[in-house]
């Protein structure tokens, strides 16, 4: 396992993307503000998935709903499926990730082939702990629907 305290605090700085810190002192480096380095992060992660989405949608002429009809019927689409669904219920539970299929349903990302195929496939997961899925899991989810719609 990796740890964090092994490596140059800088260097983990830099390649995140996290500004220097300001000032340096006996209490040691501090930031401009303490979510300097989570907002910078953040915005680098989203900036990637809007740039992916739009690559994405040009290669699929994704104008028209429900962006994914049915689930690709390949090895690769499968293993993605199975990624999302992992992704959802590690950040919503089994009971969030099942209310976001059916929310995606009724935004016509999805039709009613694929999400029904979704919620078979969660049939298989273990329950977790239940959270809210929020709004920046919703564009993750996103950017998994371009892709899975990539691969019809």
């Amino acid at each position: 396992m990796l740890n964090p305290s092994d490596y140059d605090p800088e260097e983990l700085r830099a390649l995140a993307g996290a500004a220097a810190p300001t000032r340096a002192g006996p209490e040691g480096d501090r930031w401009v503000t303490p979510d300097d380095f989570l907002v910078r992060a953040e915005a680098r992660v989203r900036s990637a998935q809007v740039e992916d989405a739009f690559v994405l949608g040009a290669a699929t002429d994704g104008t028209s709903r429900p962006y994914l009809p049915s689930l690709p019927d390949s090895g690769v689409g499968t293993r993605l499926v199975l990624d999302w669904l992992r992704f959802l219920v590690g950040v919503g539970g089994c009971e969030g990730a099942r209310d976001a299929i059916a929310y995606y349903g009724r935004v016509e990302w999805l039709g009613a082939d694929a999400e029904e195929a979704l919620a078979a496939h969660l049939e298989t997961f273990s329950d977790a702990e239940n959270r809210r899925v929020g709004p920046g899991h919703h564009r993750t989810s996103l950017l998994f629907v371009a892709r899975l719609a990539a691969l019809r």
